[in-house]
């Protein structure tokens, strides 16, 4: 019998994103370890089993599709997969979409024609689920609930949780920044929402498109018409429109407005005021994707595993 992720998680009592962290070396708390270890000798795993068969058939390749490699998100996420696959004995075709769903497509049929082994994809914002026969593992953007296997961050509770530390901290008027479409904009949008309803805040959403110049010019427009002592924004890109445009406030007595988004990135030092980031544990994220990908592969995958992952908020210094 093939062991997966899934039966050693129901075994130890634990999550699969617990398993994940054990497997892959991961901070764990030593009763977690312990159940976990205890259901792999149990269940007698072999964590390099599924690599190891996979490396005996005639394909060792797979591909991972993302939708902007400028995104630190999915710089970040491409490393550690790549990383973890060359330790498998994979190698890794990568391809970028640039949020283009033809482009995509082109990418998907390519990377069938070269007959990869399985695919990783963060899809377009408006490239859905692609119908392929290779394995398929979705990451980030996961629209309602496809019967693919998936990995994603609890984006609306990740935005609540900056909502509620920014409330905390005396914001009051919080606008929020988000991208036009995607179900990760979509679900921040929400749980921003959600969050400033529960503390009788007014919610000041703007739509900001993707498109670089019609970018900047919208969060300039919005910032300009809009008073408020926080801004939250949906994605590193807003993240920095944002940044510049408060830096060029030529007011010095006015208020400081309070900085909040997702993933670090070096730039955030410079700021004068260190924003609130939600940190995505990228490294797990991509450590999970690929065991999914490698037990759809090697057939040790039944059920559709769809993992979730809590993002933790910091403050860059």
């Amino acid at each position: 019998m093939t062991i997966g992720l899934k039966d050693i998680a129901a075994r130890a009592g634990v999550s699969i994103a617990t398993v994940s962290r054990v497997l892959s070396g991961k901070p764990v708390r030593p009763a977690y370890r312990s159940r976990v270890d205890d259901a792999l000798a149990a269940l007698d795993y072999r964590p390099n089993l599924a690599a190891r068969r996979l490396r005996s058939t005639r394909a060792s390749v797979i591909g991972l599709i993302v939708p902007d490699i400028g995104n630190p998100f999915f710089v970040a996420f491409v490393q550690a997969v790549e990383g973890y696959a060359w330790r498998e004995g994979l190698r890794v075709i990568l391809c970028n979409s640039g949020e283009d769903p033809a482009r995509e497509r082109h990418y998907l049929q390519l990377l069938e024609d070269e007959r990869v082994s399985g695919i990783i994809l963060a899809p377009t914002r408006a490239g859905g689920v692609p119908e392929t026969a290779t394995p398929l593992v979705l990451v980030d953007r996961v629209e309602g609930t496809p019967q693919v296997d998936s990995v994603r961050l609890d984006n609306a509770g990740a935005a609540g949780a900056l909502v509620d530390a920014l409330h905390g901290s005396g914001c009051r008027r919080i606008t929020g920044l988000f991208g036009e479409r995607g179900s990760t904009a979509v679900d921040r949008r929400h749980g921003y929402a959600a969050a400033l309803d529960r503390h009788a805040l007014p919610a000041q959403i703007i739509d900001v498109p993707h498109e670089p110049a019609a970018r900047a010019a919208c969060v300039r427009t919005a910032l300009a018409d809009t008073a408020c002592d926080a801004v939250l924004v949906g994605d590193t890109f807003l993240m920095l429109e944002a940044a510049v445009v408060l830096r060029a406030r030529s007011d010095p007595q006015a208020s400081p407005v309070r900085l909040a988004g997702f993933d670090d990135a070096a730039w955030l030092r410079l700021l004068d005021a260190a924003p609130l980031i939600v940190e995505q544990p990228v490294d797990e994220m991509a450590h999970a994707a690929l065991a999914l990908l490698v037990e759809r592969m090697t057939g040790a995958r039944g059920d559709v595993v769809r993992l979730v992952f809590t993002g933790t908020i910091v403050s860059p210094a």
